[in-house]
């Protein structure tokens, strides 16, 4: 697959998850935006905020923005659980507006990212463990793992 390909690819399948996400999310009523939860507590509003930071700070940490903060686990991938846990408190008062807009902008640098990435193939931000387009395949992966979990409170 040439880096084109791999760039239509990728771009496809983030414009898909962020149409999805974006048009799944003002289906929850008021109440069910705070409420409906996980089995860990995590709600409609707390998993929403959780995609549009880590979107944006993986997109941030593929272009070389910023530097990764987290080690990398057993699994190969970094355990973000206490950061996102971190996270979660500090966005637990963010308005339901202000959620929704991050949420697109997030999406709208990742896309940018994307675009202007010119080898899928260079090592990503721990190196050559993972490739930046292994990172961003890990964006829209990411993203619908937790959309199916949103369609799944919703019922």
């Amino acid at each position: 697959m040439t880096s084109e390909q791999s760039r239509d690819a990728l771009l496809t399948a983030l414009d898909h998850e962020r149409a999805a996400l974006l048009a799944l999310l003002p289906r929850f009523g008021e109440q069910q935006w705070r409420s409906a939860a996980r089995a860990d507590g995590w709600s409609a509003h707390d998993i929403a905020c959780h995609v549009a930071d880590s979107t944006y700070g993986l997109a941030r940490m593929i272009t070389g923005e910023i530097a990764p903060v987290l080690p990398l686990g057993e699994t190969g991938w970094m355990n973000p659980d206490e950061l996102n846990e971190q996270r979660r408190q500090k966005n637990t008062e963010l308005p339901r507006e202000k959620v929704l807009s991050r949420t697109a902008s997030a999406f709208e640098y990742a896309r940018r990212a994307l675009e202007s990435t010119a080898d899928f193939d260079a090592p990503g931000p721990y190196g050559a463990v993972h490739t930046k387009g292994m990172w961003f395949n890990r964006i829209v992966d990411h993203t619908r793992a937790h959309r199916v979990e949103l369609e799944e409170l919703l019922g």
